[in-house]
């Protein structure tokens, strides 16, 4: 099952969800509408504060000196991207500037995919700061880029993989999740309200329709029990799963009786699955009960504003997570000794505010030209680290 694995790693879908009220239906209209953006320029600030708190007063101090870099870290992104509209031909730059904690450096990344042709091509090109690079290429200060073939890496070439009839297939199963999530948001119904409208707002010269998505602790921890028990009791979502699991059968360089082999398990796993889910839907709300007096988001929450423009689109983003664990009360919960005498609470705040932007504009990507003197391969760095361990070991022990 190893390719059809491999193959699964390199399909990555998402599924939309929001709620059945007027505002939900508009906020979900416009994720989908998404789907339409073949260009776009983007602005991310993103900062995160990690503390420790009521630890053992050696372990506090112990974390706290480990903490110091990461305590406060920030960053800024600034990146373009284009497509066309199948998505099989795409570019993207991404400039980033962090603050580990008092040290500022930069990384840039490019991306450059194009599965249209024959001999497809997917290739990311990594700039990272010179100090990093040097440990990386010590024998060539020259080295400006590592660049990251991911073609060869998975080692997913044209005689065993077909790419055409993989992106065909995979829109094609796209295709079914934008029509399951359509039907499956008419009926989602979690008790309570997620986003609200509150209204219009003039920002950066452009009036949006602004929509929050705010959720505490309780319905956090509510919300995840509903959409856990209502993807088990949903008949197409697990025929969805089923689909999909085929998908991935069918688009594999396998022989037919491997296929079949394969085709019988997966019907015997699914049919396993369907007998055993009662029981899997009990453990899992015997689970969330267990959970419900261990805190794992803090008084502000998590609290998300998004800005809608006229065309429908989203295009700002605001919001800030509020993560508040009792490591002490969820080693109680779970009689986890080891926690509960020796743990404390664990806080990360995350804030973020993004705006895109020259939605479907033309955008110029300028991808770096790299050569052997330039840049260092993905591949050579995963073939030196294997020689130094295999030379390792032989090295006779002494």
């Amino acid at each position: 099952m190893k390719k059809y694995s491999i193959i699964a790693l390199v399909l990555m879908l998402s599924i939309l969800f929001t709620g059945c009220a007027p505002s939900e239906v508009k906020l979900y209209d416009a994720f989908i509408k998404a789907q339409d953006i073949t260009s776009m320029e983007n602005d991310t600030k993103l900062n995160l504060t990690l503390e420790f708190k009521n630890f053992p007063n050696e372990t506090q101090q112990q974390l706290e000196e480990a903490n110091k870099m990461l305590k406060n870290l920030e960053f800024n992104v600034h990146m373009k991207q284009t497509s066309n509209k199948d998505k099989t031909v795409a570019m993207a730059e991404m400039i980033t500037d962090m603050n580990l904690g008092g040290m500022i450096m930069g990384m840039d990344t490019w991306v450059d995919m194009d599965l249209s042709k024959d001999e497809p091509k997917m290739e990311a090109i990594i700039k990272i700061p010179q100090l990093f690079m040097n440990q990386i290429a010590a024998e060539d200060t020259s080295k400006e880029y590592i660049v990251y073939d991911y073609i060869k890496i998975m080692d997913l070439a044209q005689e065993e993989f077909d790419f055409n009839e993989f992106m065909k297939t995979s829109m094609d199963f796209n295709e079914k999740i934008l029509e399951f999530t359509k039907e499956y948001y008419k009926d989602f119904e979690p008790g309570f309200k997620i986003v609200d409208y509150k209204g219009k707002k003039a920002i950066d010269g452009e009036t949006l329709s602004i929509y929050e998505v705010k959720l505490n602790d309780d319905n956090f921890k509510e919300l995840i029990r509903y959409m856990v028990n209502d993807s088990i009791d949903n008949e197409d979502s697990i025929k969805l799963f089923k689909e999909y699991m085929d998908m991935i059968l069918q688009i594999s360089q396998v022989t037919e009786v491997e296929k079949e082999e394969a085709l019988t398990e997966i019907n015997e796993s699914m049919e396993e699955l369907k007998e055993n889910l009662p029981e899997l839907k009990d453990k899992f709300n015997k689970f969330i009960d267990t959970f419900k007096d261990v805190k794992v988001l803090g008084e502000e929450g998590i609290v998300i504003e998004y800005g809608v423009n006229k065309d429908g689109y989203v295009v700002r983003e605001v919001g800030k997570m509020d993560i508040n664990i009792d490591l002490k009360a969820l080693g109680q919960a779970f009689e986890e000794d080891v926690l509960s005498e020796n743990a404390g609470i664990l806080k990360l705040s995350i804030t973020f505010d993004s705006k895109a932007y020259n939605i479907n504009e033309k955008i110029e990507i300028n991808i770096p030209e790299v050569n052997e003197k330039n840049s260092v391969s993905f591949n050579e760095i995963l073939e030196q680290n294997t020689n130094t361990i295999e030379e390792s070991e032989e090295v006779p022990v002494k």
